[in-house]
């Protein structure tokens, strides 16, 4: 499952300059859910610190994938 973002570049992710900035959510148990993609870091970082500032107790993590890597052609 590959979420979409109101940041997506009109190409689209891929081509956004090769690499794209995934925002996960780490559980109790240490698993990683893919939450969103984003095609700059600091939109990612962002959305991040938004979710932490909620209070949860779940940790977020912001990850760089690039071309070729899972989800890529």
């Amino acid at each position: 499952m590959n979420p979409t973002t109101e940041n997506e570049p009109p190409g689209g992710l891929a081509e956004s300059g090769g690499s794209v900035w995934v925002l996960y959510r780490i559980d109790d148990n240490g698993n990683e859910l893919e939450m969103r993609r984003f095609p700059e870091r600091a939109a990612a970082e962002r959305t991040m610190r938004d979710y932490e500032a909620r209070g949860h107790k779940q940790a977020y993590l912001v990850r760089q994938e690039r071309r070729g890597e899972t989800g890529w052609p």
